[in-house]
């Protein structure tokens, strides 16, 4: 049954490719950019690593301590992207469009200096993130 499906569903299913649709667009370009953590990144970020100094430090041999290890892993993730990723972090006090929504990100900080350079040279940007709150 397996073997007949991909032929039972070729007539129901389209695929393009960028090349065959729109042969004028050029080649992509990536390009990867380091960025410093801000003072208020680097807070958080230690403050994870204390917490979970157990788990760092346990051989992660055990399913448990494993899944503590990818946990703080994604901790650390949401700490490089930006610490208002957590609660009780961001100033309820301050506006909540304010400036300080960039200031207290690397990332955030670099592309605020990026996005007005490559809007004059009218070039395109795609801005695609994993985080979704």
């Amino acid at each position: 049954m397996c073997t007949r499906l991909p032929g039972l569903l070729r007539p129901f299913l389209l695929r393009r490719l960028k090349a065959e649709v729109e042969r004028g667009i050029p080649p992509k370009k990536e390009l990867t950019i380091y960025c410093k953590l801000t003072p208020e990144q680097i807070t958080t970020y230690k403050a994870i690593l204390k917490n979970n100094v157990d788990v760092l430090n346990s051989g992660s041999g055990a399913t448990g301590s494993r899944v503590k290890l990818m946990n703080t892993m994604m901790q650390l993730r949401k700490a490089c992207n930006h610490p208002y990723l957590f609660d009780g972090v961001e100033d309820k006090s301050l506006d909540p469009f304010g400036e300080h929504l960039v200031t207290h990100s690397g990332k955030l900080v670099l592309l605020d200096k990026l996005l007005p350079r490559l809007q004059n040279k009218g070039s395109r940007v795609l801005v695609f993130s994993q985080m979704t709150r």
